[in-house]
């Protein structure tokens, strides 16, 4: 039976790798490898992108631009379900900083509130005042129904 701590190595497993540019008997020194003068002998030099097309003018450059992108000015919206913030805040008044306080949001989030797709699927059991960003339809609809009030705060910003 061998023991792990008599196994000897192989030469063809543990070859070193080159130090280049240590001097002029070491095979590699002086330059390197990299020859003498020009862009490649330079750091940073010929390191080009998978774009480049070696100086012509390039495929994605003779195309004409398309589309449109609105990233920068979209709105987005963390959507919390009406069924849930009832059950989670206990208030009457129903806020963003009402429902940071109960963990639903973070504070500096926009919040849409959302409830089921039909009329009748919203149950709203008390008279709650909701004040945040969005309301869905059929959310206003039942939150007005049971006598409560809503401010959605988005669109007092757009007719202002």
């Amino acid at each position: 039976m061998s023991r792990l701590d008599k196994i000897l190595s192989t030469d063809t497993g543990r070859q070193q790798r080159r130090r280049v540019g240590r001097g002029l008997g070491s095979g590699i020194g002086k330059t390197g490898g990299r020859g003498s003068k020009g862009e490649g002998s330079r750091t940073g030099g010929k390191n080009r992108g998978p774009m480049f097309e070696g100086g012509q003018f390039p495929f994605w450059m003779r195309l004409p631009k398309r589309g449109f992108s609105n990233h920068e000015h979209k709105v987005t919206y963390q959507t919390i379900d009406l069924a849930r913030a009832l059950t989670r805040v206990k208030g009457k008044e129903l806020s963003i900083e009402t429902l940071a306080k109960a963990g639903l949001i973070k504070a500096e989030t926009r919040v849409k509130i959302v409830g089921g797709r039909s009329e009748g699927a919203v149950k709203v059991d008390r008279a709650v005042s909701i004040t945040v960003n969005r309301v869905s339809g059929p959310v206003k609809a039942a939150i007005e129904a049971a006598g409560g009030t809503v401010i959605e705060t988005d669109l007092k910003d757009a007719q202002a």
